[in-house]
């Protein structure tokens, strides 16, 4: 996902860029500091998603956005600013979203969860491919690789199980060390001779719950 940062403020572009990069998906093509520099910045570069300031240089982020909206339909824009009095405003131009000044961490990834289903990235011999995180079910630590279980196959990434749970809290659990499953997809607990077993919907196999684990799944039935 390319996206680009209008604000004059360098250490507020910096803090999106920081925020960002623990989403390997997500790059920053360009960072302009006025409202005039945004549009010629669009031009060069093809991106979905833009940071607005709302107090710029020149043109303002509410004028930039109501330009934009006329000429780039697929465009998101997200409004970030120090003073929330302007949120009204910016929605009257069809923002995608607002975000107010410090921009925290769990509102930035909450509002791109909303506005972009996130996705996983896998190599099929020299395709690169796509699964959305809402598809996988099971994702299990195989050397230091990953596999993960999707509605329609599987794939080998290159994602820690440990940074899967840091991006996608709200969809995994932890059942085991080296096993992760999604939340939703919990469809019982079985207690038997060699422990604690989990169905899930759309997986043929039952998996082994640790000790460590119980207690949470348990709570979260």
């Amino acid at each position: 996902m390319k996206y680009i940062i209008a604000d004059d403020e360098p250490l507020a572009r910096a803090r999106i860029i920081r925020l960002l990069s623990t989403w390997p998906h997500y790059e920053c093509v360009a960072q302009v500091g006025s409202g005039d520099e945004v549009e010629p910045a669009i031009k060069e570069h093809s991106v979905q998603l833009l940071f607005l300031d709302i107090n710029m240089p020149g043109l303002d982020g509410i004028k930039t956005a109501e330009i934009l909206n006329q000429k780039y339909r697929d465009l998101k824009i997200i409004f970030i600013t120090a003073h929330s009095e302007f949120a009204l405003q910016a929605f009257n131009v069809f923002a995608a979203g607002f975000l107010v000044k410090p921009v925290s961490q769990s509102d930035l990834f909450s509002l791109l969860a909303r506005l972009f289903k996130p996705r996983i990235q896998y190599q099929v011999g020299n395709q690169t491919r796509w699964v959305e995180v809402d598809d996988v079910i099971v994702a299990k630590a195989e050397d230091k690789l990953t596999q993960i279980y999707f509605l329609g196959g599987d794939a080998t990434i290159d994602l820690s199980l440990k940074k899967l749970i840091s991006l996608y809290p709200e969809h995994f659990v932890q059942i085991h060390r080296n096993t992760l499953v999604k939340l939703k997809s919990i469809k019982q607990l079985e207690h038997t001779s060699n422990g604690v077993l989990i169905s899930l919907n759309n997986y043929p196999e039952k998996l082994s719950v640790s000790r460590r684990a119980y207690s949470a799944i348990k709570n979260y039935l």
